[in-house]
């Protein structure tokens, strides 16, 4: 068996040893600890003017969601090898528009806890890694 061979029949099993280990956690594969961020709108006043969400980072597009009060967008993000994975996100509402950075893994991968939580207010965008905290880090 050439190395070429070789190589190729090393990685294939490893591959099926990863992805049917049993210890990985629900939120976790071999590779790749994944992250959940939510955004809830928070807004106050008429519950007809939805928040409108979209989020995207290089490669993937979520789409544009409309969220009404109190309702949440969630997703997941991994960090990727060279920590450089970016979601930023476009939001609008009465007139207003701004962009965030849902998730950002430099900054993100120490502080969320797995959870990356932004609330949506009439005065920000209030970041908390799940507990009872919110620090507003951006302004409309």
């Amino acid at each position: 068996m050439n190395a070429m061979h070789h190589f190729l029949l090393v990685l294939a099993a490893f591959y099926v040893i990863s992805s049917q280990s049993s210890f990985a956690a629900a939120d976790e594969d071999f590779l790749w600890v994944w992250y959940h961020i939510y955004i809830t709108n928070d807004l106050p006043g008429d519950p007809s003017k939805t928040l409108m969400v979209h989020c995207k980072d290089k490669t993937k597009d979520l789409g544009i969601k409309y969220l009404s009060q109190k309702q949440v967008f969630r997703f997941k993000a991994s960090i990727d090898f060279f920590r450089r994975r970016l979601f930023f996100c476009n939001m609008q509402w009465n007139g207003k528009q701004t962009y965030i950075d849902a998730f950002y893994a430099k900054r993100d991968e120490n502080r969320c806890r797995k959870h990356c939580m932004w609330s949506v207010r009439e005065d920000g965008f209030y970041f908390s890694r799940g507990d009872s905290r919110w620090i507003r880090e951006y302004q409309w």
